[in-house]
């Protein structure tokens, strides 16, 4: 979650707060390969050549990237049925490298059936314990994940987890299911477990794989994002940069991981006011994602509203505007209106509208939004809070203030609780009502906000300035 602050020519100035979500890339790039087929069962087939030839069939489509006829000849296979546990692992194997396909491509609906058929067939067929099994886990809770359907996936997850710590023959399984575990308590705004998570990844990464290797640096992109999330804007600066790097001169990096890091540090660019280089590196990662994924997946989409934001506070209202749209529908289109990722869109073009006092539009919006925060986030996601924030500002204009007053007050309350009373966000926010509060006469108390506040702010720009230093002579001695 970020947020922006503006300069308007109404009293309450700068007080919008434009949300944005970083991506996640994982550490174990093989993962994601979906080429890969499974050898064809050699154990003997007796009189089942009618199942080995839809399975063989059902090979040679995927392998041709016809994955909906694939989907048809493996489910023809489902129905008949292997003559052995072996043979309709097999089967399961085909199965799950179907549904990461589909999820590749941004496809998450369709893969989820697919994949919950895989993970059932393993279950009959092996026992409880099989890493096999856990990997099938860790990719229904991915999909899970993408699709804003956190209570789901954290079982998932947690099971895989246990599995994989006790019997697993590749310590990037347990990784990457670590990594994306770690991206759930990230989304539910459980931070210090995502960075212990992260960190810790991090490091068995680099002992694993080399201080150089992608996913090295795609574990130093995501503990970055609870760097961002936590303030400690520095820190997670050094990182991004040191991802940034590895992508760019390692040729093994994909295209897709080297758009997470341009667009990630672009992120952080647009958070401390450098909107000129964010806007310049979420054009490059908006390029790759279309040029790799294509314009209607969800990951370009979320891209798109991220480069919207850089825009906005640059005061190219019609792009922004334009991004806004598009990024709106294609999340929709790919994942259904009651997914964060939408309220995301919803409320910063509401955000938009309201600097153009057209606040009628965004009043709408941002009730929307807060309708779709509360039901996929929860009542205390900073997220959530933010929406409540800018609802707040809306009211402020239109001097309805009791109603800001009340939508203040409980997004204070939100962020204090979930980012704490020394983030810079707080700080921010406890300005902007206390403009509020000096609105309606309540000088006390909008003074000891300021005094509160501007002491939040000094301490953390010290910090920054002296990490700062340290920080350029580490990336130089890592790299």
């Amino acid at each position: 979650m970020k947020c922006h602050y503006w300069v308007s020519t109404a009293v309450l100035a700068g007080v919008l707060c434009f949300t944005v979500r970083p991506h996640q890339g994982a550490v174990n790039n093989s993962a994601t390969n979906t080429n890969a087929i499974p050898d064809t069962c050699s154990i003997p087939l007796s009189n089942s050549d009618a199942w080995l030839k839809q399975m063989q069939q059902g090979d040679e489509l995927y392998s041709s990237g016809k994955y909906d006829e694939a989907t048809v000849e493996y489910m023809g296979a489902v129905e008949k049925g292997g003559p052995t546990a072996e043979h309709n692992l097999c089967l399961a194997i085909r199965l799950g490298n179907l549904a990461r396909a589909y999820s590749t491509r941004g496809q998450y609906v369709r893969a989820l059936p697919i994949s919950r058929l895989s993970i059932h067939i393993f279950e009959v067929a092996t026992t409880d314990d099989d890493p096999g099994l856990a990997t099938h886990l860790n990719q229904l809770g991915d999909l899970y994940l993408k699709l804003g359907r956190f209570g789901d996936a954290e079982p998932l997850y947690r099971r895989a987890l246990k599995i994989l710590s006790a019997n697993s023959p590749r310590r990037t399984d347990l990784l990457a299911t670590k990594t994306n575990y770690a991206t759930l308590c990230y989304d539910t705004a459980r931070y210090a477990e995502a960075e212990s998570l992260f960190n810790g990844v991090l490091n068995e990464s680099q002992e694993l794989l080399g201080s150089t290797h992608p996913g090295v640096a795609n574990a130093m992109n995501n503990l970055g994002t609870v760097y961002v999330a936590e303030g400690r804007y520095s820190e997670a600066e050094l990182l991004y940069k040191r991802s940034l790097k590895i992508a760019q001169t390692n040729p093994a990096t994909k295209a897709v991981d080297l758009a997470i890091a341009l667009s990630n540090l672009g992120l952080l660019y647009n958070k401390v006011a450098r909107f000129g280089s964010a806007e310049g590196a979420l054009h490059k990662a908006l390029d790759i994602q279309e040029r790799e994924l294509g314009p209607e997946h969800p990951a370009t989409a979320l891209t798109m509203i991220n480069l919207a934001n850089a825009c906005a506070n640059l005061g190219h209202y019609q792009d922004a505007e334009n991004l806004y749209v598009r990024g709106m529908h294609t999340t929709e289109k790919a994942v259904g209106p009651n997914h964060p990722q939408y309220a995301l869109a919803l409320t910063n073009l509401a955000g938009l509208y309201a600097l153009q006092h057209r606040f009628n539009e965004a009043e709408t919006l941002f009730e929307k939004a807060l309708t779709t925060c509360e039901r996929t986030l929860g009542q205390d996601h900073p997220d959530t809070a933010v929406v409540l924030n800018n609802l707040a500002v809306v009211n402020f204009w239109q001097r309805r203030y009791p109603e800001a007053n009340v939508g203040f007050k409980r997004s204070l309350a939100i962020l204090e609780s979930t980012l704490g009373t020394n983030h810079p966000q707080v700080a921010k926010v406890k300005l902007k009502y206390a403009v509020l509060l000096r609105a309606m006469k309540r000088n006390a108390e909008a003074k000891q906000l300021e005094a509160s506040a501007k002491e939040v702010l000094a301490t953390q720009a010290e910090q920054d300035a002296s990490k700062s230093v340290v920080d350029v002579q580490q990336l130089k001695h890592n790299n």
